[in-house]
């Protein structure tokens, strides 16, 4: 055990140390961003999902169905799968956070889990444990290595699992060592006190989802258990970020190769929060059968850069 141990130590920088930091926000985005460690990969892209919330929104109204997945979308279409052949069901967590742009990301899942039946998985997997108080770090594969034949690649995680810590309380993955680090030691320097992911992420508030990049522009979108969907950008100048962006969601006319904003986040409002300086916030209210989420594909089609540009 004292080579494995070493092995882990010295070749795959797999972690051993605590999964807190010493001063934690109380639950949420902020509590979640907390726990992970401040590094110029994590902040680069995060994505946060409170899976629990979400579960009990999607069983009552069909819109949250596009939440699905968010905190673990590296690995939703494999939850089936890991929850039947390892015993992992990441649709099961209370939240999830997936931090870091590919090749270099990690993923948690703050999960209830049955530590021994999923460490005889792993363990007739084949795959090389270092034990520490209270968890297990289980390496299947080489540092950033992507696996083609293996049982996590022919579950469609082909370098996911490559490193994966498991504890009663959660279940933290990376595809090296080092990026596994950030989710399961997060030490003095976190996400919820990074001067950019911070600030944006006290601007959403109180959301289920969210998506938060600082590169190449640092922006956030979110949405609330209402179903209110929420952006935020930082500014040097918030009243007149404010004005220009506030006309743009109020313009019938549509920017080029896209929809009005009037027509995708109808009365949507422009906010300069009083809470937290240099940045702006535009609400839209929730859309009878419209599916949430749309601030967050504007995001991702990069058109929310546009909207505060």
């Amino acid at each position: 055990m004292a080579a494995v141990l070493s092995a882990c130590a010295t070749t795959t920088g797999t972690p051993v140390g605590s999964t807190t930091s010493a001063t934690e926000p109380v639950g949420g985005l902020l509590g979640a961003l907390a726990k992970v460690r401040a590094t110029e990969q994590t902040a680069a892209l995060v994505e946060y999902g409170d899976v629990a919330a979400v579960r009990d929104l999607m069983a009552s109204d069909e819109r949250f169905r596009t939440l699905a997945g968010f905190g673990y979308s590296d690995i939703a279409t494999a939850a089936t799968q890991l929850a039947e052949q390892v015993g992992i069901d990441p649709r099961a967590a209370g939240e999830a956070v997936r931090v870091g742009r590919p090749p270099t990301w990690a993923g948690v899942l703050r999960v209830e889990v049955d530590v021994a039946a999923v460490n005889g998985r792993f363990d007739g997997f084949g795959a090389k444990r270092a034990d520490e108080a209270g968890a297990t770090t289980w390496i299947t594969a080489g540092d950033d290595e992507v696996e083609s034949t293996g049982p996590f690649a022919r579950m469609g995680v082909v370098s996911g699992f490559n490193k994966v810590r498991v504890a009663a309380d959660s279940v933290a993955y990376a595809p090296s060592g080092r990026a596994l680090t950030w989710v399961v030691d997060a030490g003095g320097s976190t996400l919820a006190g990074h001067e950019v992911v911070g600030a944006l992420a006290a601007c959403l508030g109180d959301v289920v989802a969210a998506v938060l990049t600082t590169t190449p522009t640092p922006l956030a979108a979110g949405v609330r258990r209402s179903g209110e969907e929420v952006a935020c950008a930082t500014t040097d100048d918030p009243a007149a970020a404010r004005g220009r962006v506030g006309a743009k969601v109020s313009s019938p006319t549509a920017p080029r190769g896209g929809r009005p904003w009037t027509a995708v986040l109808p009365d949507a409002r422009v906010e300069v929060p009083t809470d937290r300086a240099g940045v702006v916030r535009v609400v839209a209210p929730t859309a009878p059968g419209v599916p949430v989420g749309r601030v967050v594909q504007a995001l991702q089609r990069n058109e929310l850069a546009a909207l505060f540009s």
